[in-house]
């Protein structure tokens, strides 16, 4: 695997095993040379690119003749290393001199193939540099199911953002980016194609499953619901990826770089779908942060203390004023509304 890293594009298109990926769509080539990519990041641009070009070229419909064809590809090899040197600075395409004045009519017909793929491959850059992104986004108090090009599904919580490319590739990584709150059910593929979810502080690898992402308060948290999750950190001390299981609730910030596991009922933290908040033990400073992240309002505690106080219970997102009389009559404090969405909290 060590002497793909110094395979240029133009090795890559001879490679074998990385025609059967492009050009056959085979399932064990895909499954290799993903995992290569995946330990091997500073090479996938090229990869992609390499990519591209065999796309282009798999669908020329001109076949050089016996004796023409290593000349033939010499020269097409040659058009694309020059147009990878040359992609940085404006010129998607080189086309090289024989091809723009073609004396030997013998050529001609390899120069149409060689101006054709200069035309499909400025639109594959276009088309791949440049995908169409989706975006959907969740106000104040507003979810929100999405579907994807997979038809996985992403339930958005409330002041939440997902972007995503209109269409996927069949073979490439799917890959999301959230700010905010969301329950991914991922769709299965068969070929096991991967699916990363991006944070700032994490990407989310998974290939078919459940879990709940939020990335509020300057940290990632992810907690599984089912199937199997790889978790890469950003600027962590740790180079090997988290595996996670069921149940499991892993917690990073790559600003403070505190990484937390442990082992959770998931529904708890997911049962916002259902336009509910459970807690279990939950201190009431940490009850007042999920109220304000899921409804919006601010609440003061007149005596701090009161925060390390615990809840257990239901409070419904669309009424909180079942929250408020519990905790009036358990813990004996008075509850006064102090603007549109503020409250403060006082003891009797």
């Amino acid at each position: 695997m060590m002497k793909f890293r110094e395979f240029t594009i133009s090795d890559f298109l001879e490679e074998p095993s990385f025609r059967s990926w492009v050009l056959e769509n085979d399932v064990h080539a895909a499954a290799f040379w993903e995992e290569w990519m995946q330990h091997n990041p500073d090479k996938v641009d090229t990869v992609r690119q390499a990519r591209q070009w065999l796309q282009v070229l798999g669908s020329a419909t001109y076949t050089p003749a016996p004796e023409d064809g290593p000349a033939i590809w010499s020269r097409i090899l040659g058009t694309i290393e020059r147009a990878a040197l040359q992609g940085g600075k404006g010129n998607l395409f080189a086309i090289p001199p024989a091809a723009a004045r073609v004396r030997n009519r013998r050529w001609l017909p390899y120069t149409a193939i060689l101006t054709g793929m200069a035309i499909s491959y400025t639109a594959a850059v276009l088309l791949f540099a440049r995908p169409k992104v989706e975006q959907q986004a969740t106000a104040k108090r507003e979810m929100k199911t999405v579907f994807l090009p997979d038809s996985s599904e992403v339930k958005l919580n409330v002041n939440s953002t997902l972007r995503y490319a209109k269409a996927w590739d069949a073979i490439a990584p799917r890959e999301v980016w959230i700010s905010g709150e969301a329950f991914f059910t991922v769709t299965h593929k068969y070929n096991n194609q991967r699916f990363v979810v991006h944070t700032p502080d994490m990407d989310v690898q998974v290939t078919g499953t459940a879990f709940n992402v939020n990335t509020r308060r300057v940290k990632t948290q992810v907690v599984l619901d089912n199937g199997v999750v790889k978790l890469a950190l950003r600027q962590h001390e740790s180079a090997m990826p988290i595996i996670m299981k069921p149940g499991d609730m892993v917690t990073y910030s790559v600003k403070t770089n505190e990484l937390t596991n442990t082992r959770v009922n998931p529904e708890v933290y997911s049962s916002w779908q259902r336009k509910k908040l459970l807690f279990t033990d939950t201190p009431i400073s940490e009850v007042i942060k999920s109220l304000q992240d899921n409804l919006g309002i601010t609440i003061a505690l007149q005596d701090e203390s009161l925060g390390d106080q615990t809840f257990t219970g239901a409070i419904p997102m669309d009424n909180i004023e079942v929250f408020f009389k519990i905790l009036s009559k358990s813990l004996h404090v008075t509850v006064t509304k102090t603007g549109t969405d503020t409250y403060r909290i006082s003891q009797q």
